[in-house]
């Protein structure tokens, strides 16, 4: 949820409520931002209009400034914490309760002797029964015809998604979803009260948020239910801040006289401070209408007596009576008090299920990073066994080991007097036997398992999108920064794996091999001019022995040596020189096998680095990355969380602070 700058409240809160520095959120609902320019020419009208009376001005500043304060401070705290759009039938969202306490706000600044008390009549389904309470409480045997029908028949012709106000009079209402009755049941209680009937629920989905304003800003809300039809369960856990309101009262429809274990299971089921009662609306209107078809029959008025004094209906009025009670000493005003202290508590017990949500929330999505870092964890561990076998060291050996029987033939086949005769060919032979035979197999092997690493990349993406997906906006989690910046990493070009991903060490080792190949063509090379100038030498050395005996050669150009160990010295020459040359190419070919050796010591190496890297690197990537994201988001999102919390703790032990004062 966006930050909200605060605003400085003026003058006029500050005589509300002196001990407090309220500070009101931009994001605060407009009547609470509305209400400080009104609230000093409000207070100087209502000062005027109340002067000659001092006791009642008194009961408006002890009941509505400490009330008004929590009110203010709970009505730019819950934005914060409640999300501004939800469940139409819902009371869980920042906008319902933005309309429940501004309306309570408006009735706290409104004239008391105007705005009667509100008792509102829910009925949880079309056959709980909640028209025909109504119609037991109003309706009288000895009124006219036209006024019982007036009642019977109030929600004919009206819209019946809408509620019905019902209050004392005799000119007729102007408004269809409105009746007059100057129904004597109106007038015995201490303050002028009306009804407001709700329209009938004909499903749990049709529950309108309208509905559930009504009932949240009732003085007394009476829920009617059926147990028949609707479980108590339901009730239960679908109206339950409602059925914490202290005036609250549940009219269960079922006879007064049922078994004592139906009345401990109902008184069970619900919160102590509850009141229940059982109530017959039937029997009740066959009561009054019996008495009304025979009214001077004593048998008729017998049993009106026995049925509506069993139906429930006496228990119902003399409840309200005791609910009504408050505003004997204190006026509407303490009720107002009243409804709006319980309007704070069941707000702040909305976002307190925000915050557990919250809390759960944030649990979820641990469990679910540590499980997908599990199975990460897990590939990281398998991975290396799967591609290079349980024992990588045996695996790349034993390659290397085919391969160098394999080239040993061609290298055994180049021997010094083969050499002689394809001198220029050793290069390229050695070169396409070290192509054919290096780790061919292996190589196979790793291009097999770089596919499968190219499913598990894809698998684990689709793993870390569902996750992601899961949370929807507006939850904390739901992070279009985060969803873009893994997108951006799948687009990259490194990021997916070829066939030939994990090779590379064999290429890039086989590479190394052509500078020793190289080597040992120049090698083969100098060998054979080394064994050809020898020959010449040797050969050169006897001739010209045998030239000097001829005396072909005399002076400088003659050995000087008989022609036997002239010829001697000149073999001698041409076997020591083809004997050296012989030993410098066998020493090249173990030279070129060690440089064999020492490059492949170090594939064993690059193929375990080369395969972590692409694990790391290209296959768990996109999991890691959205964890390292969502630790992000938990972390801010906890703080924040502790935070609301604190808060709200303070919220609520002012909001007690005020029931105790109530109290005492």
């Amino acid at each position: 949820m966006p930050a909200c700058r605060p605003l400085r409240v003026g003058p006029s809160l500050a005589a509300a409520a002196p001990a407090h520095s309220v500070r009101i959120p931009r994001c605060a609902p407009r009547w609470l931002a509305n209400s400080y320019g009104r609230r000093s020419r409000r207070h100087a009208s209502t000062a005027a209009a109340l002067a000659p009376k001092p006791p009642v001005k008194d009961l408006e500043t002890s009941f509505h400034t400490p009330v008004r304060t929590v009110l203010h401070r709970t009505a730019a705290f819950a934005p914060r914490v409640l999300p501004g759009r939800g469940s139409s039938a819902a009371p869980n969202t920042a906008v319902f309760w933005e309309e429940v306490l501004g309306e309570t706000y408006g009735r706290l600044n409104s004239n008391a002797a105007e705005t009667p008390a509100r008792l509102v009549v829910y009925g949880c389904d079309e056959y709980s029964g909640a028209r025909d309470l109504v119609t037991a409480l109003l309706e009288e045997p000895f009124a006219p015809v036209t006024r019982r029908d007036a009642i019977r028949q109030r929600w004919a012709g009206v819209d019946q998604d809408t509620e019905m106000t019902i209050v004392y009079g005799y000119s007729p209402s102007e408004k269809p979803t409105s009746l007059r009755t100057p129904s004597n049941w109106l007038q015995q209680f201490p303050v002028p009260v009306e009804i407001r009937e709700l329209p009938v629920v004909k499903s749990r989905d049709a529950a309108s948020s309208a509905a559930y304003k009504s009932l949240f800003s009732s003085d007394i809300p009476i829920i009617v239910c059926n147990p028949a039809t609707t479980p108590l369960a339901t009730i239960r856990s679908e109206l339950s801040l409602a059925l914490h309101h202290r005036n609250a009262i549940l009219v269960i429809v079922s006879s007064p006289e049922s078994a004592p274990e139906f009345s401990d299971y109902v008184a069970k089921q619900f919160p102590q401070l509850l009141s229940v009662v059982f109530v017959d609306p039937a029997r009740a209107l066959r009561a009054t209408r019996t008495l009304s078809a025979e009214p001077g029959s004593s048998v008729a008025v017998q049993r009106y007596q026995d049925n509506f004094s069993t139906s429930g209906i006496s228990k119902l009025t003399s409840l309200l009576t005791e609910k009504l009670a408050v505003t004997s000493s204190g006026g509407v005003h303490a009720l107002y008090a009243l409804t709006a202290r319980e309007q704070i508590k069941a707000c702040l017990a909305s976002c307190q299920t925000i915050l557990k949500g919250a809390s759960r929330e944030m649990d979820e999505v641990h469990c679910a990073k540590y499980s997908l870092q599990d199975q990460v964890t897990e590939l990281e561990a398998r991975v290396g066994a799967e591609v290079l076998g349980v024992e990588s060291a045996g695996e790349v050996k034993k390659a290397l080991s085919i391969a160098r029987q394999q080239v040993k033939l061609v290298m055994d086949g180049l021997t010094w007097w083969s050499c002689v005769w394809r001198v220029d060919d050793v290069g390229d032979t050695v070169k396409t036997a070290v192509d054919s035979a290096w780790c061919r197999e292996l190589e196979s092997r790793l291009i097999f398992h770089g596919g499968r690493l190219a499913v598990s990349q894809e698998a684990f993406a689709e793993k870390t999108w569902a996750l992601l997906s899961s949370y929807k906006a507006p939850s904390s989690f739901h992070s279009p920064v985060l969803e873009n910046e893994l997108s951006q990493l799948q687009m990259t070009p490194s990021y997916p794996i070829t066939s030939h991903a994990l090779t590379s060490p064999i290429h890039a080792r086989r590479a190394q091999l052509l500078y020793p190949t190289n080597t040992l063509h120049s090698s083969a090379q100098r060998m054979t001019i080394g064994m050809g100038s020898s020959v010449l030498a040797g050969f050169s050395y006897a001739w010209a022995g045998w030239a000097e005996k001829l005396g072909v050669l005399t002076g400088a150009l003659a050995p000087g040596l008989e022609l036997e160990a002239a010829v001697g010295t000149g073999m001698f020459i041409s076997t020591f020189g083809v004997w050296w040359m012989v030993g410098r190419w066998e020493k090249a070919k173990r030279r070129w096998w060690r440089d064999w050796d020492r490059i492949g010591e170090g594939l064993e190496r690059d193929l375990q680095a080369t395969v972590q890297r692409v694990v790391r690197e290209k296959v768990v990537v996109v999991p890691l990355r959205a964890c390292d994201g969502l630790d992000r988001l938990a972390v801010a999102r906890r703080e924040e969380v502790e935070t609301l919390k604190e808060e709200s703790s303070i919220l609520e032990d002012e909001a007690h602070n005020l029931d105790s004062k109530s109290t005492s």
